[in-house]
């Protein structure tokens, strides 16, 4: 796919603004790439995003038909008065602020003022995306024409914090009769499970799930609520969840990471999770925890992350010690995704202490993008985030290793490869992948003898 678009010219073809690109690319309706700084985007996408619009026809401006009246609500928690307007392109807005102290991070100002960007932006990562494979037929079958109309079909309650919209017409409904912590939810049977669209648009937390990969919320025999993502059998990401739940197993205490293991369904392989958090807790993404505080203190964005992190609360010698685990092991990994909405913190609404989260979803990694081309020549060459796109970049920002073992990683490329064997995608480049990371194992091996040495010797 080539990206040879600027926003301005994307602007220009698809006859909105700029600011609008921008938000387009945020949520992932555009495809695109950074390049020197510079955002790209692909010409297919904002063509076929174009030819979209033109299928649905683009809805009236505001009229009092599209608009609905709710209360934002964070679990028990009355937060804000708010209207929705499905026609619009920034639909929520509010009307009167209730309670600040239960507000998504980051959507208020310090004088409790709600900024409606970034309040807009939340919602919008409470949506599918349109690169989710099927979308587009649901949302026909739903008589939509966005994703984030979807939300509302189920009061915009998630698996992933205590938020929903309480209908202006149903006061007396709780948080208790409607959670999905507690209650079923449509399709909720993991041993029936046959398509993740089957849940989208009705009862149902899919309608909440962000990332382009097919995703679904079941529950197990236990209770236990599991996230299902990637079911196609040529696809490598699945296993590659299984794979770094190995490493960290080697490596991290169990509270630093979400386990992942393979499960099959009619549709091919998937990585299944638990929920890793409680009905009393919200996950916050690191994005939102930056747009919350944004100080300028610190060397370089990793250190004036974790600065910035300690004015919301978390411990930031706990941070430093997280963050350094999460750059060495996706290191390690070859992950190339581990963008700003792909790590961050939870929130405890009963003490609202907040603590980093642990890993998850590690899945773009051991080079599964790489071309039959480019694994024959031993391109293993990727672009790091967040703090920095280059490798040995990245791992300078590491500053606390007290948690590394050398002799853990032993056999670790053996077990890895042991997994992927079971892809039919992955089997063929087994040895190309096994040698990368034994590579990489050792980049991080001197990396890590680096620092100790120079806190040994305390510099």
């Amino acid at each position: 796919m080539k990206y040879e678009l600027t926003e301005k010219k994307a602007a220009e073809i698809l006859g909105i603004s700029e600011s609008r690109v921008s938000q387009l690319v945020k949520g992932k309706l555009l495809d695109a790439v950074t390049i020197n700084g510079r955002v790209r985007i692909s010409r297919e996408s904002a063509e076929r995003y174009r030819s979209e619009a033109r299928k649905t026809g683009r809805p009236p401006k505001t009229s009092y038909a599209t608009v609905s009246q709710y209360t934002l609500m964070n679990a028990g928690h009355e937060v804000a008065s708010v209207l929705f307007d499905s026609a619009a392109d920034e639909p929520l807005s509010v009307s009167e602020v209730i309670d600040p102290t239960y507000a998504p991070i980051g959507v208020l100002t310090r004088g409790g003022n709600p900024k409606r960007r970034v309040l807009n932006n939340w919602w919008l990562h409470r949506s599918v995306p349109r690169t989710r494979p099927g979308i587009e037929s649901k949302l026909a079958q739903s008589g939509l024409n966005t994703p984030s109309n979807l939300a509302i079909k189920s009061m915009g309650l998630s698996l992933s914090d205590c938020y929903w919209l309480r209908p202006n017409d149903a006061p007396t409904l709780t948080w208790s009769e409607v959670n999905f912590y507690d209650n079923d939810f449509i399709d909720s049977n993991i041993d029936d499970w046959d398509d993740w669209l089957s849940g989208i648009g009705l009862s149902s937390p899919d309608n909440t799930s962000e990332g382009e990969l097919p995703k679904k919320w079941v529950i197990g025999t236990n209770g236990t609520r599991y996230l299902l993502k990637g079911c196609r059998s040529d696809d490598q990401r699945p296993y590659n969840e299984a794979v770094a739940t190995a490493l960290y197993r080697r490596l991290l205490n169990p509270c630093d990471y979400v386990p992942y293991d393979i499960v099959g369904t009619a549709q091919g392989a998937a990585a299944r999770c638990p929920n890793f958090l409680g009905r009393s807790e919200e996950f916050i993404t690191a994005d939102q925890a930056r747009e919350a505080t944004s100080s300028s203190r610190g060397s370089s964005v990793y250190d004036r992350f974790c600065r910035d992190a300690s004015l919301l609360g978390v411990n930031e010698a706990e941070l430093r010690a997280r963050m350094s685990k999460m750059i060495v092991c996706d290191t390690i990994l070859a992950n190339s995704d581990r963008h700003w909405r792909n790590f961050g913190f939870i929130r405890n609404l009963d003490t609202m202490a907040i603590r980093p989260a642990p890993l998850f979803d590690s899945g773009n990694s051991l080079w599964f993008t790489k071309t039959e081309r480019e694994v024959a020549t031993g391109d293993r060459a990727f672009l790091t985030r967040p703090f920095a796109y280059n490798v040995s970049e990245q791992l300078a920002c590491v500053d606390d290793v007290s948690w590394f073992s050398s002799s853990a990683l032993r056999g670790f490329a053996d077990e890895a490869c042991d997994i992927l064997s079971a892809s039919s995608y992955a089997k063929p480049r087994l040895d190309f992948i096994h040698e990368g990371i034994e590579l990489n194992i050792k980049l991080v091996e001197g990396a890590c003898a680096l620092l100790s040495g120079r806190i040994a010797r305390g510099k």
